[in-house]
């Protein structure tokens, strides 16, 4: 029999964010995530999404055994944008048994439908900077920082509770070359005389403060009319600033400004740190730190986590701009590739930034929903 329990923090928190690496301590395409952030992301007192999100956390028990987590998330704002009733799940793991994925989606369902809602979604996070999407193609690569990894069964296991499509992600991988493309020098100088910009390279990552929410705030702009896009508060800025800026190689921070310093766009990249990671089993503390560290500056892998243009620019060329100035570090830092991280399958202009390169899709992942009938509510 399973029995789900719900999770409230404490030692129940605790083993919620360490079951899937449990779950897949034979995997060695799975990444663990960093345990600290998760604490932070998991526990509504510490994150700020709480201001427009209702969390609910279950673990799927059997035989007092751990088989099973999910956290359903009912995101109010992204409801009231998009005129829907809908509660998102994720960071849902389960053993390969249909049964316990059924009675975790359920739970999720009950507490949604005694809240208003008539469909369940996801995997969707609080905010599109949460990771999202069920991996369905790729398992023989290992997940960035910013993604989950999933085992085939998951897809099957959603499909045949009737699950459908509601958005697909595609991800490649970039094989980065030997020598710059000419084509791309060329590009990105008449891009800089043409809109009078320059690229601003900070020296000190003590100068980053002044652009964090800066660089937050042109994202919600840019994104805001993507799949199921959450805007970032001011207090969500802050968090998500703690979290990435210690994994930042200002070498890949590049910020594109004009001639009153005002910020156009942004990329950044950083060294892919899920090798590190995987030494450390996600905790940084109370000595993890300087190991993550020390593995961090032998990768070889870098990581394209975000690429942000004001919207009456994006067709301007600035994109090819930041993608010539990561290029070139990369090249520099001896980068033997990079992953793209998900873009939505039918975001056309991002994917043609690299189109000059040697690169394949070699990920997919879907956004699955479906419609909450009638059930007995949450007790």
């Amino acid at each position: 029999m399973i029995k789900i329990v719900p999770v409230y923090g404490g030692r129940k928190l605790r083993q919620f964010i360490n079951f899937p690496v449990k779950l897949y301590k034979n995997s060695k395409q799975f990444t663990p995530y960093i345990f600290e952030d998760e604490i932070s992301n998991l526990t509504p007192s510490k994150n700020p999404a709480s201001a427009w999100c209702d969390f609910k956390l279950f673990l799927a028990y059997r035989d007092r055994k751990i088989v099973g987590r999910i956290c359903g998330i009912i995101s109010h704002y992204a409801n009231k944008k998009y005129d829907q009733k809908r509660v998102r799940f994720n960071r849902i793991d389960m053993i390969d048994d249909i049964e316990v994925t059924k009675a975790l989606i359920k739970a999720v369902e009950e507490w949604g439908y005694s809240r208003g809602m008539n469909e369940i979604v996801g995997p969707l996070g609080y905010s599109d900077q949460d990771k999202e999407g069920l991996l369905v193609e790729g398992f023989e690569y290992s997940n960035m920082f910013a993604t989950f990894y999933h085992f085939p069964y998951y897809k099957k296991h959603l499909e045949e509770l009737g699950f459908v499509s509601d958005a697909v992600w595609v991800e490649h991988r970039i094989i980065i070359p030997k020598e710059i493309d000419e084509r791309f020098e060329r590009v990105s100088e008449m891009v800089k005389r043409k809109y009078n910009v320059k690229v601003r390279r900070l020296k000190s990552k003590r100068q980053i403060q002044p652009y964090v929410r800066k660089a937050l705030a042109l994202t919600n702009r840019a994104y805001d009319h993507l799949y199921g896009y959450v805007p970032m508060s001011e207090k969500l800025m802050d968090m998500l600033a703690r979290q990435y800026v210690p994994l930042i190689n200002l070498k890949y921070l590049i910020l594109v400004v004009d001639e009153k310093d005002e910020l156009l766009a942004f990329g950044l990249s950083i060294p892919s740190p899920v090798f590190a990671l995987k030494k450390i089993k996600g905790k940084l503390f109370p000595f993890g730190f300087i190991r993550f560290l020390r593995a961090l500056k032998k990768s070889k892998q870098l990581d394209l986590l975000l690429v942000a243009v004001e919207p009456e620019l994006q067709n301007s060329g600035l994109a090819n701009v930041i993608m010539y100035e990561s290029m070139k570090s990369a090249i520099a830092d001896g980068i033997e590739y990079a992953e793209t991280g998900p873009q939505l399958e039918y975001n056309k202009p991002v994917q043609r930034l690299w189109k000059h390169l040697n690169y394949f899709n070699h990920k997919r992942r879907i956004c699955y929903v479906k419609p909450i009938t009638e059930v007995e509510g949450e007790e």
